[in-house]
């Protein structure tokens, strides 16, 4: 009997690992790992091996190994459904500059639905992704507190956000742009809404600005860009558009440290690697290391390195007017209402260099590359109107934003109009009388105790801009009690909280381990936070399997003489 039920355990296994390579990890857990019928038949396992011992009894010296090695098993498989049942795994982001957090995202998904008559959150367990509801299996939600039910009859691994012009009685002035690459093929529509309070502001691929107000901005005089490409044990390379602004920059012979001088100004010197993309103020000018490389040398007309060595540092430094802005150097694309349509006026490098009138129907050439912009709409009074659709599936690997179908069924009403939840998002369904707003994602668990991040720091392999190594300072404060301590979560050398030597050896102990950074932001991490309860239970079990079959295979009793 014990076979047949290591053998189900087994093969069971092996299929949850093939599941959690091929779909998710959820998957396996779902299906498997957390599934009611896996835990019973851990239990029917555990049962079935105390029956097993009890069938030697009275137990002798012969038996001892036997024994040891089947509690051995209960005990690892107890510690198992102890950390399965309690444990859990997430993840919580820590920022410098912030107050302290209170609360782990971990891998459950769940609903909260707002009820309309006492207007509470109510949280239900529903993960879309596992139990994909359809129109053929739908899933059906109960609001509590009224006889109202959500219909979830469909779901998507890709949910987009769809912007649409309307127009509105009680709206402000509105275009509808449409961006155009023939050369690459893209096409981009950009609704816009004059915001009375500020500018509406869009990014257009990181590469421009697409500025929607009031008022056309003044024309301005492209300020000073100047570019350096400076080396540890040769002259500067200078190039720029406009007057050279005097300042020096000077690369140490191994690369590691920068000095910046101008004639009526004192020399200071920075770590490279402290400094490599951030603005440097100096006098009327901010300097930036764009770019770095240790062993330089030009292949097909472009920098690289031929090794991680600085035989020959060289940097990339660019030095502009501080009065000019970053947002002021990239193009932007600024645009106001008229009559019919808009004025617009575009910029680079902080100056003006094309403006006009347009109307519905007109192109206008950008100048990024061959982009252009067509007005597709213009309402006087607009409002934005926004929907999530599936959109078209993923290759395999990449992530989108999952979300599942609903509508809001009553008792007089077989159902309302039907909208896309979408994870992380707050969606509101009616049916015309009642309305409901219901929440998707990820489960935000309390914890005892309070996170704060005192300290982020991101040390190089010397001579490169590699990571060596992680370190995050937390700092732990115990709810109640006041009790704070301090943490360091290294590579490979999580910290812990509460950290005592008996959590430690118990596992009622939370760990935190490195598990992403933000090169923009070192001021960020995040950690991967892991309780498991059942770890003492695990490796006693283990520890007791080892000296049990140690003890039948090379303890066997002498047999008796006669």
């Amino acid at each position: 009997m014990a076979l047949v039920l290591l053998s189900t355990i087994a093969i069971a296994c092996a299929v949850a690992t093939i599941a959690e390579s091929e779909f998710s990890t959820k998957i396996a857990q779902v299906y498997i790992y957390k599934a009611p019928w896996f835990l019973v038949w851990l239990a029917v396992l555990c049962i079935n091996l105390f029956a097993v011992t009890m069938t030697r009894w009275p137990w002798e010296k012969k038996h001892a190994g036997f024994i040891v090695t089947h509690y051995g098993i209960i005990t690892l498989l107890i510690g198992a459904i102890i950390g399965i049942q309690t444990g859990f795994e997430g993840n919580v982001t820590l920022h410098k500059d912030k107050g302290p957090v209170r609360k782990i995202t971990v891998n459950r998904s769940i609903i909260q639905v707002e009820s309309p008559n006492d207007s509470a959150l109510y949280v239900m367990p529903f993960d879309a992704s596992t139990s994909r509801p359809s129109e053929k299996r739908p899933r059906v939600f109960e609001v509590p507190q009224t006889n109202l039910q959500i219909l979830a009859d469909g779901f998507s691994d890709n949910l987009i956000k769809e912007e649409k012009l309307v127009p509105s009685e009680s709206g402000s002035p509105g275009v509808m742009l449409r961006f155009t690459s023939p050369r690459m093929g893209q096409t981009l529509e950009m609704p816009m809404v004059l915001d009375a309070k500020e500018p509406q502001e869009r990014d257009f691929f990181g590469l421009a600005r697409v500025v929607f107000q009031s008022e056309l901005p003044p024309p301005k005089q492209a300020g000073g860009v100047e570019t350096q490409m400076v080396f540890g044990k040769f002259a500067p390379v200078v190039s720029g558009e406009f007057k050279a602004s005097g300042i020096r920059v000077v690369l140490g012979a191994d690369g590691k440290k920068i000095s910046i001088a101008a004639p009526d100004a004192a020399t200071v010197t920075y770590l490279r690697s402290e400094v490599m993309k951030s603005p440097i103020p100096f006098g009327e000018s901010l300097v930036t290391v764009d770019e770095y490389w240790p062993d330089f040398e030009m292949v097909g007309g472009r920098p690289t390195t031929k090794s991680d060595q600085p035989n020959n540092p060289a940097a990339l430094v660019r030095i502009q007017n501080a009065k000019a802005s970053e947002g002021d150097l990239k193009p932007a694309l600024f645009a106001v209402p008229s009559k019919d349509g808009i004025r617009y006026q575009f910029q680079r490098g902080g100056g003006t260099y094309a403006e006009g009138n347009a109307k519905v129907g007109d192109t206008i050439s950008t100048g990024w590359a061959d982009w252009q912009v067509e007005i597709l709409s213009f309402y006087p009074k607009a409002a934005m109107r926004s929907t999530m659709q599936p959109g078209p599936p993923l290759p395999k690997g990449e992530i989108g934003v999952p979300g599942f179908r609903a509508k809001l069924i009553s008792p007089e009403n077989n159902g309302s109009e039907t909208r896309w939840v979408a994870s992380g998002d707050i969606t509101s369904l009616t049916d015309g009388k009642n309305v409901v707003r219901i929440g998707y994602g990820l489960e935000l668990r309390p914890t005892p105790f309070a996170m704060r991040l005192l300290n982020f720091e991101v040390p190089r392999y010397e001579g490169t801009e590699t990571p060596s190594n992680f370190i995050a300072t937390i700092e732990f404060k115990e709810d109640g009690t006041g009790f704070t301590k301090t943490g360091t979560a290294r590579m490979n050398h999580p910290a812990s909280f509460p950290g005592t030597l008996f959590a430690n050896f118990t596992g009622i102990n939370y760990k935190f381990s490195q598990a992403e950074w933000n090169p923009r932001d070192l001021g960020e991490t995040t950690l991967q936070v892991l309780y498991d309860p059942g770890w003492l239970l695990k490796w006693v079990g283990s520890l007791a399997i080892c000296i049990g079959i140690t003890v039948m295979f090379y303890f066997k009793p002498k047999p008796k003489v006669l």
